[in-house]
């Protein structure tokens, strides 16, 4: 009897889960517009940002190495409802946008230096941020020198589709006199100091690529430090000093060094020289340790990830870092945020 009943039960659930999917099957399109018009609603209507959090936003943590996880070189910051760009590789944009980043609210563009991954982005970014929020006036552009021969370029590049769009959408959507970007070229110092925000540029080691900078952003008793690309330098300490976040670019010397051994082993020495190379201007994790450790850093949080591994593969990539710092170590995710509040305690998310 008992058996019977299960199997009455277990026939009218079919029987209702069949019904459920020819309803479903049936009005499948109205299903599928209520969907989209739920997610074009939270996409207009982002989840903001605290305005009292100080938010370092990853948009960009790879290199120029392909990585289907990780845009080229992008870490912005949000302070005081504002937003800074630190560098804008390909993928930037992208990343910025499905992170709900205020790109209306940015500031300006702040070049660590002229690699073509920290600035494939830029065009597109300045495209976004104009016609976005109807801006006026074109989006700054910090850099080191050479900065305003890239800004005229990308200007040059992008002046007939900005024609373009000024006569499709007219100049109240798309006004001429914002397009673009200003570029500003700077010296190591204070590079940008209003509203609460000071940001200082500090001289690191890439060469040939001179001059180079990393960057410093204070606000209200808070700190975040860049430190672009760069090889060993007490630069990177002394400019960090009492940070609360050091981010750090991140090379694995012993795993370039075998990729470098595989290309020569399949014929391509090109390749393998370029691998070789790319050693003697990045730091290593044990060194951007030390650099921490001398700051009295915070956390130490590494991005512009070389080379991209599996995540199970991820602790090699830092092997080193614990031996010269003894605080908490991070590798950066494209879509992470982390925020310091007002009272200093320290947070990680994810807006992917």
């Amino acid at each position: 009897m008992a058996q019977r009943k299960v199997a009455t039960g277990c026939g009218l659930v079919a029987v209702l889960l069949v019904g459920a999917l020819v309803v479903a099957f049936a009005y499948r399109e109205r299903i599928m517009l209520a969907l989209f018009d739920r997610a074009v609603a939270a996409a207009m209507t982002p989840e903001p940002y605290s305005k009292d959090g100080l938010h370092i936003l990853f948009c960009g943590t790879g290199s120029p190495l392909p990585s289907p996880d990780r845009g080229e070189a992008c870490t912005a910051v949000i302070a005081n409802g504002q937003l800074f760009i630190f560098d804008a590789g390909e993928g930037a944009v992208r990343n910025l946008a499905r992170m709900q980043a205020p790109i209306d609210a940015a500031q300006g563009i702040f070049l660590t230096h002229l690699h073509s991954d920290h600035i494939n982005g830029l065009g597109n970014l300045a495209l976004l941020r104009w016609v976005g929020s109807t801006a006026t006036a074109p989006l700054a552009l910090y850099g080191p020198a050479g900065t305003a021969e890239v800004g005229a370029a990308f200007n040059a590049a992008y002046r007939l589709d900005a024609g373009y769009r000024t006569a499709h959408h007219g100049e109240a959507v798309a006004p001429p006199s914002g397009s673009g970007l200003a570029p500003r070229e700077v010296e190591p110092g204070i590079v940008y100091n209003a509203g609460g925000v000071r940001i200082t540029a500090f001289a690191v080691k890439h060469d040939p690529v001179s001059p180079a900078y990393g960057y410093r952003l204070d606000w209200d008793g808070r700190s975040v430090t860049i430190s672009g690309d760069t090889a060993a330098t007490p630069a990177l300490g002394k400019a960090a000093v009492g940070t609360d976040i050091l981010v750090a670019e991140l090379l694995n010397p012993a795993l370039v060094q075998r990729m470098s051994a595989a290309a020569a082993k399949s014929g391509q020495p090109a390749r393998a020289k370029i691998f070789t190379d790319i050693i003697d201007y990045h730091i290593t994790p044990a060194q951007a340790g030390q650099a921490a450790h001398d700051a009295r850093a915070r956390q130490l949080v590494f991005t512009h990830i070389v080379p991209a591994v599996p995540g199970f593969m991820e602790g090699m990539l830092v092997k080193g870092a614990a031996t010269t710092y003894s605080g908490p170590v991070k590798i950066a995710a494209d879509g992470d945020v982390i925020t310091i509040a007002a009272d200093k305690s320290i947070t990680r998310s994810s807006r992917f």
